[in-house]
């Protein structure tokens, strides 16, 4: 019997109801491609466009073991086991190190780290059974280093990254096979346009005119169609999903997929610059309280 091939895609849509660029883009992308696909999300709503286009919907909250586990049963049963899961799930907290409160950095690492890490633990006793299968991990430029802001968030795909490096040659014997998605910022995602949009849970005023640059240097990847200044070195969601077809599909797939030029030049940059170096870059170029 041939190993399944089923794609289990979570963070397709989120509470609001829309779609996310990468995982929708993904999920288009695979399932013309001929690849059995199931687009899951917390909203079912968001996911109705690609109900359309013959992709089997689910409702999964990665937070939620009953629904997680429900969805990989259910792909069990079609297909014998889950061939292919794409780590996707994630949203990014804003917010500074001393003002965030604890709950909303729980609810962070909830989603972003101990929901993929319970997913990934759901779908591996298939793939072992089979003794294949495929484990994407959606990472970011900020599974590198870290800035002002989103320390929270940056701290989840660090640890994303470190776990994705020990399970790679943990379930090696089995024939599983896992790979890092290191996007550079991807235009859309993510890009606030107010500060309102933030969704801080302080009235504290101690950093309000950085939030307000904070606002105004992601504005450069807010245009999709035609950007500008930074914004031209961004990548589209497409191109993602371009990578993640070779990442599951390739015989001997990378342990990381870097895309797009700020991602390749900046681990190396930061190698050859050294710690002050490197902060003193991170200082000019990002936004600064």
């Amino acid at each position: 019997m041939s190993p399944s091939r089923a794609v289990l895609i979570t963070g397709v849509s989120s509470h609001s109801g829309r779609s996310s660029g990468t995982g929708r883009a993904t999920a288009l992308r695979l399932h013309r491609a001929g690849w059995p696909v199931y687009a899951t999300g917390r909203n079912l709503d968001g996911l109705k466009d690609l109900a359309e286009e013959g992709i089997t919907t689910l409702r999964v909250d990665v937070t939620d073991e009953e629904s997680m586990t429900a969805a990989v049963d259910r792909i069990t049963e079609e297909h014998g086991a889950v061939g292919v899961l794409i780590n996707n799930a994630a949203y990014s907290l804003n917010g500074t190190i001393g003002e965030t409160p604890l709950e909303q950095v729980h609810r962070q690492f909830e989603t972003n780290f101990f929901g993929l890490s319970r997913m990934t633990q759901l779908v591996l006793p298939g793939m072992r059974e089979q003794r294949s299968g495929r484990i994407v991990m959606m990472s970011s430029i900020f599974g590198l280093f870290a800035t002002p802001g989103r320390g929270y968030y940056q701290a989840t795909k660090h640890a994303l990254e470190a776990i994705s490096d020990s399970l790679r040659l943990e379930v090696a014997p089995w024939g599983i096979k896992v790979a890092i998605i290191e996007p550079s910022p991807i235009l859309g995602s993510f890009v606030p346009t107010t500060v309102g949009d933030l969704d801080l849970a302080t009235d504290s005023d101690l950093y309000a005119d950085f939030w307000e640059r904070f606002v105004r240097w992601h504005g450069a990847y807010r245009e999709v169609d035609r950007p500008k200044g930074r914004g031209r070195t961004a990548v589209r969601a497409a191109r993602v999903a371009e990578v993640v077809e070779k990442a599951i599909t390739a015989r001997r797939p990378r342990i990381r997929y870097r895309i797009g030029i700020p991602v390749r030049l900046l681990g190396p940059q930061r190698a050859i610059f050294g710690d002050r170096a490197w902060e003193a870059f991170v200082t000019r170029f990002f936004p600064q309280p």
